[in-house]
């Protein structure tokens, strides 16, 4: 198994850095490559009060971490839709530093840097090809054969 790398064409603004341009992978990412993960880690500056009271709404844990909260989400079928349809913020990138979504107690996705740089590891080289489809033609991607943990 190997580890798909994908950095999303970004951007700095004032309140972010690595901000992705296009976001218009995120609804086929999360129809097609989340529906295994009953739960999701996110990680959020501590400052980024509105987005942080957001998803304590729909939290079962959180904790503080220095300056981030760490906040673990479950995915039933209402706060998948929540992340699917609404994870965007009015600047037009994810409201959230990290996402990270882990199987049997290892971490199989990553979405970080605001959705930036997105990591999908434990996947052979034909579920990479087919994940790259999702993804602007603008987007780099590079899979490694021989990532180990």
């Amino acid at each position: 198994m190997g580890q798909l790398v994908i950095q999303v064409e970004s951007m700095s603004l004032e309140e972010k850095t690595l901000f992705p341009i296009d976001l218009s992978f995120w609804e086929d990412l999360w129809d097609q490559y989340t529906t295994q993960y009953s739960e999701v880690v996110i990680h959020c500056w501590a400052e980024e009060e509105d987005a942080v009271n957001e998803l304590c709404e729909k939290s079962f844990e959180v904790m503080n971490e220095g300056l981030m909260k760490v906040i673990t989400v479950n995915l039933n079928d209402e706060n998948r839709l929540f992340f699917r349809n609404y994870s965007i913020d009015p600047v037009g990138g994810l409201k959230w530093f990290t996402m990270f979504f882990n199987a049997e107690g290892e971490e199989e996705l990553e979405i970080g840097h605001y959705g930036s740089e997105i990591i999908f590891s434990n996947v052979d080289e034909e579920k990479a090809e087919e994940i790259k489809g999702i993804f602007p033609i603008s987007t780099d991607m590079e899979y490694h054969d021989d990532f180990e943990e």
